[in-house]
């Protein structure tokens, strides 16, 4: 069974013997048939086959390894193995996902089949960074609150949606996509536990990363620190080194054209009186 999804204007075809029931964020993305950016073969075997000999990086449940030229994503469940995928790093057109009959439907429903099938890894070669942030609409243009969990993302969101009549495009993902016309934010097929997913794709105004505090300040950040904070929210374990250069890049692109700033905040109308007023300095 195939079906068609387009993710940050990439048009991306996953070949499965299972698929989720309808998923009604997925629908959101799904498209007809149609010539694919990038192609994804899902296999059901009995074990996985061995992963390449190079490790790079092991995280929670992730093993990485490297060798011809390849990469093998390894994402293990609670008792076993759970799927491995193989793609070129360097191009990103195409990957081999394994499963047990066990993992699945496990590894491929709402929750965990982009991760499985390394969407984000695949994505980077064509531009597009997915990011942990609450997008909203504001004035035909994105802002993005980027921070560590529980940081205040979706109340930040939420208070302009509230106040400044702004629109939330998803709860608490993004992407980033960079292109020759200029960077943009894409909603994604994710969400979390914020439950608002949408389909939509607009020039990004600002990236926004979040601190507590009892007052109200909203700065620039500029040059190494916002590489390295932006960086931080950025959905890649970088275990392999061409794709957190990839990254760096596309960041470094990023910032020519898009304002960062670091907003200390409380929960209330405040903060947007705050950062509305760094914004207009910034003609954002």
């Amino acid at each position: 069974m195939k079906k068609y999804y387009s993710v940050c204007q990439q048009n991306i075809c996953i070949e499965s013997p299972f698929f989720p029931d309808e998923n009604p964020d997925w629908r959101l993305f799904e498209i007809a048939p149609t010539d694919t950016d990038i192609f994804v073969s899902c296999h059901l075997c009995e074990t996985l086959p061995p992963s390449y000999p190079t490790e790079r990086g092991i995280g929670n449940d992730t093993f990485v390894s490297l060798g011809d030229g390849g990469v093998c994503r390894r994402i293990d469940m609670a008792i076993h193995p759970g799927v491995k995928t193989f793609y070129n790093h360097l191009e990103g057109k195409s990957a081999e996902a394994y499963f047990t009959k066990e993992s699945l439907p496990i590894m491929m429903d709402s929750r965990y089949m982009w991760n499985s099938i390394a969407a984000a890894q695949l994505l980077l070669s064509h531009g597009a960074l997915f990011m942990h942030a609450s997008y909203i609409e504001h004035n035909g243009k994105a802002i993005l609150f980027s921070g560590k969990c529980g940081i205040g993302k979706s109340t930040q969101a939420a208070l302009w949606e509230k106040h400044r009549s702004a629109r939330i495009v998803n709860g608490d993902k993004a992407g980033l996509l960079v292109t020759a016309e200029g960077v943009s934010a894409c909603g994604l097929p994710f969400c979390g536990t914020s439950g608002i997913c949408n389909n939509v794709t607009m020039p990004l105004g600002a990236i926004v990363l979040l601190s507590q505090g009892e007052n109200n300040k909203a700065e620039r950040v500029t040059g190494a620190q916002a590489l390295v904070d932006v960086m931080s929210n950025i959905y890649l374990d970088f275990a392999v080194p061409n794709e957190q250069q990839l990254c760096v890049d596309l960041l470094l692109r990023v910032f020519k054209k898009v304002p960062v700033f670091r907003l200390t905040c409380t929960p209330d109308e405040r903060a947007v009186r705050a950062l509305e007023e760094a914004l207009g300095k910034e003609a954002v």
